[in-house]
């Protein structure tokens, strides 16, 4: 059976991957616990659920985060299944990492990340995708491949650790599992047109509570979310498909209202990115 994750990049410290997986594939649900204290940038849209804890929605907007050895299961959203690409580090340095953030986490030396995920600003988010650029045009020397992914694993622990204490306190309540099922609807098809009134039909609340509930937790409206996701989709279009195109597939308006809003949002336009990340 063909192997799920393909190394792009590899030394004694680090590790760089890419993770295919369909959703017909047995594989999919459990795909086996991670081998890698890593993070993970994911492509498409999943349930993820650890071993002993509550499910969320891994999608585009954040990165999840994995000790070697954890078990999880997943659940599909997008029908092309789980696409992500990761980045792991070893033991030593995922103990540094983490205890740059919490002292008590050289006490345990075999699950030094606590939290499960973080979200990723967009700077973040193409600061990867260049670095796997990169790997895929073999224009970095090992050092500085080392560093990169060093400092990009870092920084999404920096901020799952920033999240994590601003939520433990409070737990895990209802209005985020609100907040994870609209994601998950928002997630499964970004081209379709959805209707606020739709949605909150769909998720059993009312269209106030919805909106009051999801911009308390994220931060952004429904709207912002989506266009977001759909922003972050159009990425992985760029280097096979016309702008057209991936503005129609995408569920834009037009052609300028795609270039308008990637400039909005990335500081870019579609064809500096295409340059950036060809």
């Amino acid at each position: 059976m063909q192997p799920l994750d393909t190394i792009v990049f590899e030394t004694p410290l680090v590790r760089a991957a890419r993770f295919r997986c369909s959703a017909s594939d047995p594989r999919f649900r459990d795909s086996g616990p991670t081998e890698n204290f890593l993070v993970v940038f994911p492509r498409t849209a999943v349930w993820v659920r650890h071993s002993g804890s509550r499910a969320f929605v891994a999608d585009p907007s954040l990165a999840t985060i994995y000790n070697a050895g954890q078990e999880y299961t997943r659940e599909p959203i997008s029908p092309d299944g789980d696409r992500c690409e990761w980045l792991g580090v070893s033991r030593e340095i995922a103990l540094d990492i983490a205890a740059s953030f919490d002292r008590r986490a050289c006490d345990r030396c075999d699950t030094p990340f606590i939290p499960q995920y973080a979200p990723v600003g967009r700077e973040l988010y193409l600061a990867q995708r260049a670095l796997f650029a990169r790997f895929d045009r073999n224009s970095m020397d090992a050092l500085q491949a080392e560093e990169a992914i060093i400092s990009l694993v870092t920084a999404v622990i920096g901020h799952a650790y920033d999240r994590f204490a601003s939520t433990h306190v409070e737990g895990f309540d209802a209005r985020d599992d609100l907040v994870q099922r609209a994601k998950s609807l928002l997630s499964r098809n970004l081209s379709a047109a959805q209707s606020l009134g739709g949605i909150a039909v769909e998720l059993g609340v009312s269209p106030f509570h919805l909106c009051r509930v999801f911009h308390e937790r994220t931060g952004s409206t429904l709207h912002e979310f989506k266009t977001e996701l759909r922003l972050r989709a159009a990425l992985e279009m760029l280097g096979s498909s016309s702008l057209s195109r991936v503005a129609f597939e995408l569920g834009f308006s037009s052609h300028s209202h795609f270039t308008s809003a990637m400039r909005t949002r990335f500081g870019r336009t579609p064809s500096q990115l295409r340059q950036m990340l060809a």
